[in-house]
Protein backbone atom coordinates (compact mmCIF):
# COMPACT_ATOMS: atom_id res chain seq x y z
CA UNK A 1 0.00 0.00 0.00
CA UNK A 2 1.20 3.33 -1.25
CA UNK A 3 2.11 6.12 1.80
CA UNK A 4 -0.45 8.99 1.62
CA UNK A 5 0.41 12.52 2.83
CA UNK A 6 -1.29 16.13 3.63
CA UNK A 7 0.03 19.29 3.51
CA UNK A 8 -2.35 22.09 4.46
CA UNK A 9 -1.82 25.93 2.93
CA UNK A 10 -3.67 27.68 5.38
CA UNK A 11 -3.73 31.75 4.51
CA UNK A 12 -3.95 32.29 8.47
CA UNK A 13 -0.91 29.80 9.27
CA UNK A 14 2.36 30.46 10.90
CA UNK A 15 4.12 29.01 7.53
CA UNK A 16 2.86 32.18 5.47
CA UNK A 17 5.55 34.31 4.28
CA UNK A 18 3.80 37.21 3.05
CA UNK A 19 0.80 39.14 4.59
CA UNK A 20 -2.53 38.52 3.93
CA UNK A 21 -3.84 41.61 6.10
CA UNK A 22 -6.47 42.02 3.35
CA UNK A 23 -8.88 40.22 0.80
CA UNK A 24 -7.07 41.63 -1.76
CA UNK A 25 -3.52 39.91 -1.35
CA UNK A 26 -4.80 36.59 -0.46
CA UNK A 27 -5.36 36.02 -4.07
CA UNK A 28 -1.10 35.35 -3.92
CA UNK A 29 0.77 33.68 -0.85
CA UNK A 30 3.70 32.49 0.06
CA UNK A 31 4.12 29.82 2.12
CA UNK A 32 7.35 28.11 3.56
CA UNK A 33 6.95 24.17 3.29
CA UNK A 34 10.25 21.59 4.68
CA UNK A 35 9.16 18.69 2.53
CA UNK A 36 12.74 16.96 3.66
CA UNK A 37 10.89 16.97 7.03
CA UNK A 38 8.15 14.38 6.20
CA UNK A 39 8.14 13.64 2.53
CA UNK A 40 10.99 10.43 1.92
CA UNK A 41 13.21 10.97 -0.60
CA UNK A 42 12.30 7.66 -1.98
CA UNK A 43 9.48 9.06 -3.93
CA UNK A 44 10.57 10.83 -6.88
CA UNK A 45 6.87 11.14 -8.29
CA UNK A 46 3.18 11.58 -6.18
CA UNK A 47 -0.27 11.26 -7.13
CA UNK A 48 -2.38 14.28 -5.95
CA UNK A 49 -5.36 15.95 -5.69
CA UNK A 50 -6.64 18.76 -3.74
CA UNK A 51 -9.40 20.17 -1.54
CA UNK A 52 -10.51 24.03 -0.89
CA UNK A 53 -12.42 26.06 1.46
CA UNK A 54 -12.75 29.40 2.35
CA UNK A 55 -13.99 31.34 5.30
CA UNK A 56 -18.02 32.49 5.01
CA UNK A 57 -18.49 36.03 3.25
CA UNK A 58 -20.78 37.93 4.37
CA UNK A 59 -21.71 38.81 0.71
CA UNK A 60 -21.79 37.70 -2.39
CA UNK A 61 -18.84 36.06 -3.72
CA UNK A 62 -19.32 36.02 -7.78
CA UNK A 63 -15.74 34.85 -9.33
CA UNK A 64 -14.32 31.73 -10.56
CA UNK A 65 -11.28 30.72 -10.48
CA UNK A 66 -8.01 28.37 -11.03
CA UNK A 67 -5.49 27.50 -8.15
CA UNK A 68 -2.14 27.98 -8.85
CA UNK A 69 0.86 26.51 -7.66
CA UNK A 70 4.16 26.88 -8.09
CA UNK A 71 5.95 23.88 -6.22
CA UNK A 72 8.14 22.03 -9.10
CA UNK A 73 7.63 20.19 -12.59
CA UNK A 74 3.60 19.29 -12.14
CA UNK A 75 1.69 17.43 -14.79
CA UNK A 76 -0.86 19.46 -15.94
CA UNK A 77 -1.13 20.43 -19.51
CA UNK A 78 -3.88 23.15 -20.57
CA UNK A 79 -4.21 22.00 -24.12
CA UNK A 80 -0.75 24.06 -25.36
CA UNK A 81 1.53 23.46 -22.32
CA UNK A 82 2.22 22.61 -18.97
CA UNK A 83 0.44 24.60 -16.36
CA UNK A 84 0.91 25.15 -13.13
CA UNK A 85 -3.19 25.32 -12.90
CA UNK A 86 -4.18 22.34 -10.43
CA UNK A 87 -7.96 23.35 -11.03
CA UNK A 88 -10.86 25.37 -9.49
CA UNK A 89 -12.40 26.95 -7.19
CA UNK A 90 -15.87 28.80 -7.56
CA UNK A 91 -18.43 30.53 -4.91
CA UNK A 92 -21.13 28.63 -3.53
CA UNK A 93 -23.83 31.06 -2.39
CA UNK A 94 -25.57 30.25 1.01
CA UNK A 95 -27.98 33.02 0.93
CA UNK A 96 -28.35 35.02 -2.18
CA UNK A 97 -26.58 38.47 -1.74
CA UNK A 98 -25.73 37.60 2.31
CA UNK A 99 -23.42 34.65 2.53
CA UNK A 100 -21.40 32.74 0.34
CA UNK A 101 -17.47 31.12 0.27
CA UNK A 102 -15.74 29.04 -2.09
CA UNK A 103 -15.08 25.57 -2.45
CA UNK A 104 -13.62 22.96 -4.80
CA UNK A 105 -13.88 18.95 -3.95
CA UNK A 106 -11.44 16.29 -4.56
CA UNK A 107 -14.59 15.35 -7.04
CA UNK A 108 -14.37 18.60 -9.15
CA UNK A 109 -10.68 18.39 -10.28
CA UNK A 110 -8.44 15.54 -11.94
CA UNK A 111 -6.14 13.90 -10.12
CA UNK A 112 -2.42 15.59 -11.29
CA UNK A 113 1.19 14.35 -10.45
CA UNK A 114 3.91 15.97 -9.45
CA UNK A 115 7.53 15.34 -9.02
CA UNK A 116 9.33 15.43 -5.79
CA UNK A 117 9.05 19.18 -4.71
CA UNK A 118 12.85 21.24 -5.04
CA UNK A 119 11.89 24.41 -3.29
CA UNK A 120 10.65 25.00 0.28
CA UNK A 121 9.22 28.53 -0.93
CA UNK A 122 5.73 28.05 -1.89
CA UNK A 123 3.27 30.36 -3.87
CA UNK A 124 -0.53 29.76 -4.14
CA UNK A 125 -2.31 32.03 -6.32
CA UNK A 126 -6.01 32.41 -7.26
CA UNK A 127 -6.33 33.34 -10.71
CA UNK A 128 -9.46 34.35 -12.28
CA UNK A 129 -10.60 32.56 -15.34
CA UNK A 130 -10.32 35.39 -17.97
CA UNK A 131 -6.51 36.94 -18.05
CA UNK A 132 -4.94 34.89 -15.57
CA UNK A 133 -5.25 38.18 -13.16
CA UNK A 134 -5.43 37.28 -9.11
CA UNK A 135 -8.95 37.21 -8.17
CA UNK A 136 -9.72 40.74 -6.46
CA UNK A 137 -11.26 39.05 -3.26
CA UNK A 138 -10.77 36.13 -1.19
CA UNK A 139 -11.59 35.46 2.25
CA UNK A 140 -9.46 33.50 4.53
CA UNK A 141 -8.68 30.05 3.30
CA UNK A 142 -7.35 26.32 3.74
CA UNK A 143 -6.41 24.12 0.81
CA UNK A 144 -5.60 20.32 1.75
CA UNK A 145 -3.10 18.84 -1.10
CA UNK A 146 -3.35 15.49 -0.79
CA UNK A 147 0.12 13.53 -1.99
CA UNK A 148 0.83 9.54 -2.75
CA UNK A 149 4.21 8.49 -2.99
CA UNK A 150 4.91 6.63 -6.27
CA UNK A 151 7.26 4.06 -6.06
CA UNK A 152 10.41 3.97 -8.60
CA UNK A 153 8.90 -0.09 -9.74
CA UNK A 154 5.69 1.82 -10.60
CA UNK A 155 6.90 4.18 -12.91
CA UNK A 156 8.49 1.59 -14.84
CA UNK A 157 5.89 -1.22 -14.19
CA UNK A 158 2.76 0.80 -15.55
CA UNK A 159 1.66 2.00 -11.87
CA UNK A 160 -2.48 1.70 -12.09
CA UNK A 161 -2.01 5.59 -11.05
CA UNK A 162 -0.49 6.43 -13.79
CA UNK A 163 -2.51 5.28 -16.30
CA UNK A 164 -2.55 7.46 -19.37
CA UNK A 165 0.03 9.68 -18.23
Amino acid sequence: MPEAFQVIFNSQGSNVLTPTATPANRASITYYVNWGAFLPKKYKKFHCQFVFKSQNYAGNLTDNGFVNMNIGRVSVFDGQQMSTNLGIVYPVILVANTNSYYSSTNNDNNDFWIDYPINNSVTVTLNTFGGQTAMTFMPHYVIMLNLIGIEDEDTKNGSPFLAGN
